[in-house]
């Protein structure tokens, strides 16, 4: 299991609130705020996100974990 697929079913499958993975993974701060991001929609993620590497890696990560 991935750090993300792992992020992923402790905040949207157990319910775990960002801010308490982000007190228990103080190192992952940043993979945590991602993983947060992918329950925005696409098209505010476009307009919030202007990177678009970031963008690009968020939308992916969407698809992935979306199915």
């Amino acid at each position: 299991m991935t750090l993300y697929e792992k992020l992923f079913d402790l905040k949207y499958k157990q319910g775990v609130p960002t801010y308490e993975l982000t007190h228990r993974f103080p190192e992952h701060a940043h993979r945590i705020h991602e993983v947060a991001l992918l329950d925005i929609p696409e098209n505010t993620l476009k307009e919030l996100i202007r990177e678009k590497k970031t963008l690009d890696r968020l939308v992916s990560l969407k698809k992935q974990f979306r199915k």
